[in-house]
């Protein structure tokens, strides 16, 4: 096993060093000049003082040569060499005649004082002791070598008398010391050299006071030993005079620790409470930022769709005069085809804005998302022109989403045209599709970043060769009327329709580019639970249906919308009333025949909604259909009391040939009461 390695190039290393080679001089000394060539002061500092033995500095010397060989990371069994050497001394002292011939001898504190040094020295080449066994032999040792220098300080008769000291050299207890404080320095890591070594505050007060708190005891004493050996006090004063004067050091150490204590406390309830109010104001600040974006991007889209409804109004109002002024009749047919394409321009942009905010009613159905995708090729292949290559790879096959067909493909579509036109002098198209498990990944949401919820979720990739987009233009590219292209080329709806769609659908858009690298788009939507076999294709198409005569009721609020639906209803040959309210619609099915068909708005004025009336005519009027009708759908609504309704639903504004259709289809079938 190897040695701990050194603290080395630090002020610890260079301690230990030091120390260890201060005790190996003093061994050096007192074997060379001492015993070698008599020079007493070397064997025992005062004549009158016990003389360091060659034993005692044998196993001196081999102790500071071992640290050092610790700390210079020699082989640990040299070392351990080194402890054998000192262990062998100390029993030799003991037992060879030849030490005891000699009027001086190894007192019991040397001796264990040299055992110490040995255990500290094959513990350092241990690994996994445990605290306590590292540093209870350091600690040990150094307690049995600080007594003697006090005792020598005072000339303490009491220290000779002691048989567990009486043959212990000053320059033994001062070479034992050096060492043991080397060995506390280089294991500065552990124990309360740990706490005395640590940067922190309380580490830094306590070196400050630690001399304090070893001169002073060891000054007033002496003070108190010369008066006592002058006779200025008795025993008794100068023990009460001690006594005192303790408890005056420790009460201050203690006052002192306290005030530093409470500063530091103080100061940190000030940051505490700095920190609090920048929290604070960064929150206020943000939820201000925030709520600004949000009021920016509603201005935009409320300036785009003024924009966009008055150009359509413009084309209505225009041919509506037209066909009101111009006397030949032969241009109302132009007039009239003009301004109805202007109203389905405009219901375009609004269930695009529906499909931004969310609100447009989706239907969604189990879709294998790879055959989709491919339909939707078969689509943009009319709209990109020869110079772009587009290709696929779709490893979706067996995957089932739960989405909107259609306006899947509107989305797609909107991503694959955006990045046709980034490419004008030609390039590539690479569509892709995965699945793969995501974990809150951050998408495209209004106002700001938002947050899937972890799960497996499909993709669907589109990497195109452009210039790509900059940073600030990649975090403004799903805002509502946002665009790169030239005026007049671009609404700025394609990419925040296709957002609004991924996130009503569960899913999510995000968008990756560096300018010069291309744009790459990547839609997600959560996997199906739904069997790969289930899969269905999207809506039918309506078929036309020869119109029949039924008792029809129309409820909604607005009197205009009713009349209308009510002309076309009544053309087609069919019995209407009116109801602006859903007790007034209960009224009129209460006081008279139940119609065949009922058609409601879903959101009203009054308590009941169109859902609540639904489940109220079914309940009270088994043979009457139910048709739902809104500007938008809420899912909300659609569960008002944990039940998802399944009512046909007609999304404003109604075309009439679908109204048509639609009101014969559901009256050719048997009602759900």
């Amino acid at each position: 096993m190897t040695p701990d390695a050194p603290l080395s190039n630090t002020w610890h290393s260079k301690a230990t060093f030091y120390l260890a080679v201060f005790a190996g001089a003093l061994a050096l000394l007192n074997l060379i000049l001492g015993w070698g060539f008599g020079l007493d002061f070397f064997l025992r500092v005062w004549s009158e003082y016990p003389a360091m033995v060659p034993g005692t500095a044998i196993s001196l010397l081999f102790g500071s040569l071992g640290l050092i060989a610790l700390h210079k990371r020699s082989n640990p069994w040299l070392v351990r060499l080194f402890s054998v050497v000192i262990a062998s001394d100390v029993i030799a002292n003991y037992r060879l005649p030849i030490f005891q011939v000699m009027p001086d001898g190894m007192s019991v504190a040397t001796a264990m004082a040299c055992l110490l040094v040995a255990v500290c020295l094959w513990s350092r080449t241990v690994r996994g002791l445990s605290t306590l066994a590292r540093l209870l032999p350091k600690t040990v040792g150094l307690s049995i070598t600080m007594v003697p220098i006090i005792g020598y300080l005072y000339n303490s008769e009491a220290l000779f008398a002691n048989p567990v000291y009486t043959l212990m050299a000053l320059h033994t207890a001062i070479g034992f010391t050096s060492l043991f404080v080397a060995f506390l320095i280089n294991d500065a890591e552990v124990g309360w050299m740990r706490i005395l070594a640590a940067p922190e505050l309380g580490s830094q007060m306590l070196r400050k006071l630690l001399p304090f708190l070893v001169l002073v005891p060891v000054g007033l004493t002496g003070l108190a030993l010369i008066a006592s050996n002058l006779n200025y006090v008795s025993a008794d004063l100068r023990a009460s005079v001690l006594a005192y004067t303790m408890i005056l050091m420790l009460v201050i150490a203690g006052f002192y620790f306290a005030h530093v204590i409470n500063k530091t406390e103080q100061r940190a309830a000030q940051a505490e409470k700095l920190q609090r109010e920048s929290d604070r104001a960064r929150q206020v600040a943000e939820v201000a930022l925030e709520r600004g974006q949000k009021i920016e991007a509603l201005g935009k889209l409320v300036g785009g769709v003024a924009h966009d409804f008055n150009n359509t109004l413009s084309v209505v109002l225009g041919n509506l005069q037209l066909l009101q002024a111009d006397p030949d009749k032969s241009a109302h047919p132009v007039y009239l085809t003009e301004a109805v394409e202007a109203v389905q321009n405009a219901a375009e942009l609004t269930r695009q804005l529906l499909a931004y905010g969310r609100k447009s009613r989706l239907e969604p159905v189990p879709t294998n998302l790879d055959d989709l995708v491919r339909k939707t090729l078969n689509m943009f292949q009319r709209l990109c022109p020869a110079n772009i290559t587009v290709s696929t790879r779709l490893t979706a096959n067996d995957l089932i989403v739960e989405l909107d067909p259609v306006n899947f493909q509107q989305a797609l579509l909107n991503i694959l045209i955006n990045a046709r036109d980034a490419q004008p002098q030609g390039g590539k198209i690479v569509i892709s599709t995965d699945a793969q498990e995501m974990g809150r990944e951050q998408v495209a949401g209004f106002g700001g970043a938002e947050q899937l919820l972890s799960g497996t979720f499909v993709s669907v990739s589109v990497v195109d060769a452009g210039p790509g987009m900059a940073a600030q233009e990649l975090s403004r590219a799903t805002e509502p009327f946002f665009t790169t292209k030239p005026v007049g080329e671009g609404t700025g709806l394609g990419l925040s329709v296709a957002s609004g769609f991924c996130r009503q659908s569960g899913g999510g858009l995000t968008l990756i580019s560096e300018p010069g690298h291309g744009l790459t788009a990547r839609m997600f939507f959560p996997l199906s639970p739904s069997s790969p076999n289930v899969a269905t294709e999207t809506k039918q198409q309506p078929t036309e249906v020869k119109p029949s005569a039924h008792r029809i009721l129309l409820v909604d609020d607005d009197e205009k919308v009713t009349r209308v639906m009510a002309r076309q209803l009544q053309l087609d040959g069919n019995e209407v009333e009116v109801a602006l309210s859903a007790a007034e619609a209960l009224e009129i099915m209460s006081t008279g025949p139940a119609p065949d068909l009922v058609i409601t708005d879903m959101v009203m004025p009054g308590a009941m909604q169109g859902h609540a009336l639904a489940k109220e005519i079914r309940a009270r009027f088994p043979g009457t259909h139910v048709v739902l009708m809104s500007g938008y759908d809420s899912i909300r609504q659609r569960q008002t009391d944990g039940t998802e309704w399944n009512e046909p639903f007609l999304q404003k504004p109604i075309n009439w040939i679908l109204l048509r259709e639609v009101a014969a289809s559901v009256l050719s079938q048997t009602p759900k009461g």
